[in-house]
């Protein structure tokens, strides 16, 4: 997906927004197009997140024990094997920057703020389920779900929701 893509969804949800009201032109915006995109970068970032240790400056981390032979073939199977998710990695974080600067463009904070906080369901990562099903069964994996998709809401917030102070 390029820019022109995400400028043809933002005037889509405008549309959808005249025909139907705000929110719905937001669902479809956010809920979908954006949803989907955020989603395949968080996917993409679980396949790095034990690439890079938040622990290597250690002087127990094993790189830093193996010296430079180490170093250089953690380097080069990192290169070989990682480079594909890497570069998509880059490519959805910018891609995702621009969308949300078009839906800044295109909807005032304060309507993406009001259907943000209307807790829409996103379906990152998550099967869909019949009411009566999702009242009855509750597993352990429901409730990673469900955590899962509150702190990739509060993520989308943080990208869309700009302090106006700055």
């Amino acid at each position: 997906m390029e820019l022109e893509q995400v400028q043809e969804y933002c005037r889509e949800a405008s549309q959808i927004a005249k025909r139907a009201g705000t929110h719905a032109g937001l669902s479809f915006l956010i809920g979908e197009k954006f949803g989907l995109n955020f989603s395949l970068l968080r996917k993409a970032r679980r396949k790095l997140q034990f690439l890079y240790s938040s622990d290597d400056t250690s002087e127990d981390h094993p790189l830093n024990q193996g010296g430079r032979a180490l170093k250089m073939s953690y380097a080069l199977t990192v290169q070989e094997h990682y480079s594909k998710p890497l570069e998509q990695v880059k490519h959805l974080e910018s891609l995702l920057d621009d969308f949300s600067k078009t839906i800044l463009n295109t909807f005032s904070q304060d309507e993406i703020k009001s259907y943000l906080e209307s807790s829409p369901g996103l379906g990152i990562d998550s099967d869909p389920k019949e009411p009566a099903e999702l009242e009855s069964e509750f597993s352990a994996d429901d409730l990673i779900l469900e955590a899962e998709e509150i702190l990739a809401l509060e993520d989308i917030k943080k990208l869309l929701l700009q302090d106006k102070s700055d």
